[in-house]
């Protein structure tokens, strides 16, 4: 029985001798493995500099095309803003032919279409209303001058040109050279302005005193007999070129 049990002791001995030899010979020494793990821990301080500049270059790319992106936004807007101004002017053309503006040559429109669209913009007053007190005043003469001595298309006195020039700090040197389309246009429509502002906005009202005077207007305004005539009579004309550029606008669309 002890025979049995040496030999038992011997065979588990000589099976764990060969797992021992067989770990031994797989398991790399402990200075190979505290080299192993020297060298891991220097390969981050190895590439950190290549993944900086990487990081650097793309951060930089990044930067790059988004200036380049920025460029072709603002060149987008930029043409956007071109092709509405030259449909603003060109609706303000096909207005023109609305009305005596018709008889005006094509680069005369145009020209004064150009001013127009500008001038709106800087007193903040509707295009079409000026084209319809335009023709009103002047009929798209640009020459035409009244017995009283208005001159040009928005037939502007002289003394009524030279403060509303004061008054709106034009700078326009010359405020008798009356007949001269953008000259006029520009103080016609700062004097609008200025007489909207000072009937708080109430365009009939404005009206009129374009017509007569803002003294006279607000002295026929207490004495209840303010005229109509005027005021109707541009503001018809104003109506029928809203109603004729709103349905131009819904036949294209």
């Amino acid at each position: 029985m002890q025979f049995y049990l040496n030999l038992y002791v011997m065979k588990n001995r000589n099976i764990l001798s060969k797992a021992e030899n067989f770990l031994y010979h797989i398991t790399p020494p402990f200075y190979l493995v505290a080299l192993m793990l020297g060298f891991l821990t220097l390969i981050p301080l190895i590439i950190s500099p290549y993944i900086d500049k990487k990081n650097n270059e793309y951060k930089l790319a990044i930067i790059q095309e988004t200036r380049r992106l920025n460029q072709i936004s603002a060149e987008i807007y930029q043409k956007k803003q071109t092709i509405a101004e030259h449909e603003n002017i060109l609706m303000l053309d096909y207005a023109m032919q609305l009305t005596s503006g018709k008889y005006l040559t094509s680069r005369q429109r145009l020209e004064i279409a150009d001013v127009i669209a500008e001038q709106s913009e800087i007193h903040n007053i509707d295009p079409l209303l000026l084209i319809a007190l335009i023709h009103v005043e002047s009929t798209f003469n640009p020459n035409a001058l009244s017995h009283k001595g208005a001159k040009g298309l928005m037939q502007l006195l002289p003394d009524t040109a030279k403060y509303i020039n004061t008054k709106t700090n034009k700078g326009i040197m010359n405020t008798n050279n009356l007949f001269d389309a953008e000259t006029n246009i520009m103080l016609g429509a700062a004097y609008m302005e200025y007489l909207l502002n000072k009937t708080n906005g109430n365009l009939e009202h404005a009206l009129t005193a374009y017509n007569m005077g803002p003294a006279n207007m607000f002295r026929a305004k207490r004495e209840n007999r303010l005229p109509k005539a005027y005021s109707s009579k541009v503001m018809k004309e104003y109506n029928k070129l809203l109603q004729a550029v709103k349905t131009t606008a819904m036949a294209q669309n």
